[in-house]
């Protein structure tokens, strides 16, 4: 929803830089507003404020990829206020990585519902959190695999906090307090230091370079979660669209999944041969014996990790064990099908993360850090000269198969009222082809 029109404004006193806010309602479409200060005292009154549903553009699919950049932050006076800061301390190459991302994230979430439980006693106070290489925001950057969790972690804390986080991200170099001071004055939620440079990010559009090239027909596609809705409309999508033969779907349940007998029979009458495994993606081994298994007259040619949980809940009722749910099948998925098939000609390797990892994750904390580390683990990839992209969808309506599922109504609408509806099965899958020619 976006302000349209107010009136009866009274006003009692400025220079506040912290409000409460009563929200009440005051008839149709509109809502009365009482400001304080945290004492309680006046602030202002709004009679009337009459809001209207931000609309929703049907923009071309070439015209709705973005990524995200950094530009240099305007110059400021630095504050006079130093935030209390957490550091985030930088990884030696673990040797294992989901437990390492494991940890790190534990250990802030941690943090963070601390911080959180102290309430107004730290007065207008933020908790910078301090990392390195959670962001690429010059080429060449490192890639911190779990810092890049913690980033969109914080981030869900930000969105159901707002003004009591501020994330800062350096290259190595240890963040002094006149820089963490100076990040406080861009007035931006998150800061890039590179070398002396502040640097803050932009959503960029990405140019549509054309269709993709296309996988190898006599190669296998791997799916994971290729059972559930999203990964079956995908399965669809490429044998009608692109040309794929050879399909390995796998779920927790394999063949056992509903509606997975009658996918596999709809893409075999299509001209596909159809694979359907129990595998669980977090088990390396479990995955192994999966990857084995393909023969080698229809090699492995791409993988795309659509498989996922959710287990939404404010930050400060989210538990490690809760985290640890949600992040394990995308986590130690994601990275076991990394390290498994490295050393294969894969044409690509598709992540299917969340735009809740940017910029919508209030109330999906675990969730949001989870598709932070499918970001980062893209970029890892590219580094490393390996095929990769990182899709950050927006929720799919129901007609996708479910996928509106990890939020509910009211969540669903809130996006609505953003200027976010859920995405149709034909333009997701418009966006995914046009992504793959990137």
């Amino acid at each position: 929803m976006l302000p349209f029109h107010f009136s009866g404004v009274t006003l009692f006193a400025a220079g506040h830089s912290v409000l409460r806010v009563r929200i009440s309602p005051a008839g149709r479409d509109a809502v009365a507003l009482t400001i304080a200060d945290p004492a309680g005292l006046p602030i202002a009154t709004i009679d009337s404020l009459i809001t209207r549903p931000a609309a929703e553009v049907d923009h071309p699919a070439r015209d709705a990829l973005f990524r995200l950049d950094w530009i240099p932050a305007p110059e400021m006076s630095p504050a006079t206020v130093d935030p209390v800061t957490l550091t985030v301390p930088a990884a030696t190459d673990p040797v294992d990585v989901p437990a390492h991302v494991h940890a790190v994230t534990a250990g802030v979430l941690t943090s963070v519902r601390d911080w959180l439980s102290l309430g107004e006693t730290v007065g207008p106070s933020q908790l910078a959190v301090l990392t390195s290489g959670a962001v690429a925001a010059r080429p060449g950057d490192r890639v911190d695999l779990a810092a890049t969790a913690v980033w969109s972690l914080v981030r869900a804390a930000e969105a159901e906090h707002p003004g009591r986080f501020l994330l800062i991200d350096g290259d190595g170099r240890d963040i002094s307090p006149a820089q963490v001071r100076a990040a406080l004055a861009a007035g931006r939620r998150e800061v890039a230091i590179r070398e002396t440079e502040l640097l803050v990010p932009r959503l960029a559009a990405v140019p549509a370079n054309g269709a993709a090239s296309g996988w190898d027909p006599a190669g296998t596609v791997l799916i994971t979660g290729g059972t559930g809705g999203l990964g079956a409309l995908l399965a669809r999508h490429l044998v009608t669209d692109h040309g794929v033969r050879h399909l390995l779907l796998t779920g927790r349940r394999g063949p056992a999944a509903p509606g997975a007998a009658e996918l596999r029979d709809t893409l075999a009458a299509l001209g596909a041969d159809v694979q359907l495994a129990a595998c669980d993606v977090a088990d390396r081994d479990d995955l192994g014996k999966l990857l084995a298994a393909i023969p080698e007259r229809h090699p492995l040619v791409a993988v795309v990790h659509a498989a996922g949980v959710a287990d939404n809940g404010l930050v400060e009722a989210m538990t490690a064990d809760r985290l640890a749910a949600v992040l394990r099948p995308k986590v130690d998925g994601a990275w076991h099908l990394h390290e498994l098939t490295r050393d294969r000609d894969l044409g690509g390797f598709v992540l299917f993360s969340s735009a809740a990892g940017l910029a919508l994750g209030a109330g999906q904390a675990n969730y949001a850090a989870a598709n932070g580390f499918l970001d980062g683990l893209a970029r890892y990839r590219r580094a490393a000269g390996l095929p990769a992209v990182s899709l950050a969808w927006g929720p799919w309506d129901s007609a996708a198969g479910g996928m509106t599922g990890e939020l509910d109504q009211a969540g669903l609408l809130r996006l609505r009222r953003l200027g976010t509806p859920p995405l149709s099965p034909e333009r997701g899958l418009a966006l995914f082809d046009l992504a793959m020619g990137l």
